[in-house]
């Protein structure tokens, strides 16, 4: 069956992806959190912070990093220099917050002049909470889809689970809820009303509570067929293609939870990377500087990354495989001119 997509949101996911169509995203957006970390390590290493150590930091990760990725995610607050420094073969994902902190003179119709490929919404959600908060968030959702399709820009969404009941997301307790919780987000969030064109998800298991890679002391909520099944189960669920979200896990157990989870024969595209990846550089740049930074970088960071490919190079599928491959798309031209 083929499946309808617009010329532009093909064109821009493509620029967006390798050549092999896997989305690998450095991702140095959510400059909230960002900036607390920067904080932390300035202070620690006895400066003083400033607003301006965070725009550098992400200008010489931009600069250094993006020609080892596909595409780089940045946000319009702190990220504008970094926009401007990332290789001309690197696509671009902008921010777009879905809060009263979304600057006021930030819209799609602007970001497509603005020659961005694409936008990331994140979104905290439980399947499972009252109906009228859900309702509202997936409102909300529909809106900014709507307005992507008039754009003609790809729409990355982030979901971020979480239980009215159980708060500490690093928990056993939250282990046990977390493939449920991931699993019926997927099943609502891949809904065509919703125009969402890469979700951006958590793994459906907490790997520290995982038999194989919990720690010795820890509890073992999911055995490893149990882990597989869970992994599959989540990727059969998805109708569109999704990438997977570092979130807390440390580089080395994001690497070895992606590599686990293409084996367990799970159809994902690709990962969209965090400041953990890249949480040693932090505390490099805060007691070092730019020259402490380069140095990382050329060892380290760029290791990371190197990795990482090599894992998605083995264990990742094509975004457009999702949709039977490219022959399968039927692509129209948007008729709406921004």
């Amino acid at each position: 069956m083929t499946t309808k997509l617009s010329r532009g949101k093909f064109e821009n996911l493509q620029k967006l992806a390798d050549d092999e169509g896997t989305i690998n995203i450095l991702g140095l957006g959510e400059h909230t959190k960002f900036q607390a970390m920067m904080k932390t390590a300035e202070e620690s290493a006895g400066h003083q912070f400033e607003v301006d150590q965070c725009i550098e930091f992400k200008q010489i990760l931009s600069e250094f990093l993006s020609p080892n990725v596909s595409g780089v995610l940045l946000d319009p607050t702190l990220g504008t220099k970094a926009m401007q420094s990332r290789s001309k073969d690197t696509g671009l994902i902008t921010v777009y917050e879905l809060s009263d902190q979304t600057p006021d003179h930030l819209s799609l119709n602007r970001l497509v002049h603005a020659k961005t490929n694409g936008v990331k919404v994140r979104v905290v959600y439980n399947p499972h909470t009252d109906e009228q908060t859900t309702d509202q968030k997936l409102a909300l959702l529909e809106r900014v889809g709507a307005e992507a399709l008039a754009a003609d820009l790809p729409l990355f969404v982030e979901p971020v689970v979480y239980d009215d009941q159980v708060s500490d997301k690093s928990s056993a307790e939250f282990a046990k809820l977390q493939p449920d919780l991931v699993i019926d987000t997927i099943k609502e969030l891949t809904k065509e009303r919703y125009h969402i064109d890469i979700l951006q998800i958590e793994t459906p298991i907490n790997f520290a509570y995982t038999e194989g890679f919990a720690e010795s002391n820890a509890t073992v909520v999911y055995s490893q067929r149990e882990a597989a099944k869970l992994l599959k189960e989540a990727s059969d669920t998805t109708t569109r293609p999704f990438i997977f979200q570092t979130g807390d896990n440390s580089v080395e157990t994001f690497q070895t939870a992606v590599k686990f989870t293409g084996k367990a024969g799970a159809k994902f595209s690709g990962v969209m990377t965090d400041y953990s990846l890249v949480q040693d550089g932090i505390t490099a740049y805060a007691t070092e500087g730019e020259k402490g930074l380069h140095q990382w970088l050329e060892t380290t960071g760029n290791k990371n990354l190197t990795d990482l490919n090599d894992i998605l190079e083995n264990y990742a599928t094509p975004w457009y495989d999702r949709f039977g491959g490219q022959k399968d798309l039927e692509l129209f031209d948007n008729p709406i001119k921004l």
